[in-house]
């Protein structure tokens, strides 16, 4: 439940502008695709700042852009990727990265080995 309530206080605090994230994705989706990676983020949380960092660095290639969570209609996204996976609430946590049959939950320092073996499998699908 904590995670929930942190979840949803993410979602509805202050927005930041979008200068400050260069790769926001630009046109409001209402389905979500199984051949496209979604990085469900936030300006406000750190572990998405080092996931960003880590995905700028590595694989500027993907040109994965930010599901800003600060925006609304990305909330019906980042439900469908929820239901998806079947997360259980309670370890709902930003980032979310979601690619194909596979999903990267927060950021730690395990976290990149987890997204390149999740890419990979992504890749080959």
């Amino acid at each position: 439940m904590k995670h929930l309530i942190t979840a949803l206080l993410i979602l509805f605090s202050v927005p930041a502008t979008a200068a400050e994230e260069p790769h926001l994705a630009q046109n409001p989706e209402t389905e979500l695709q199984t051949d496209k990676i979604y990085f469900f983020a936030h300006s406000l949380c750190q572990s998405c700042k080092d996931a960003y960092i880590y995905l700028e660095t590595r694989h500027k290639d993907l040109n994965i852009p930010i599901t800003d969570m600060k925006e609304h209609h990305n909330l019906e996204l980042y439900k469908q990727c929820v239901k998806k996976f079947n997360i259980p609430n309670q370890e709902l946590t930003l980032p979310l990265i979601c690619m194909g049959n596979t999903y990267v939950m927060g950021w730690t320092p395990q976290s990149p080995q987890t997204f390149e073996h999740a890419l990979q499998q992504y890749k080959t699908n």
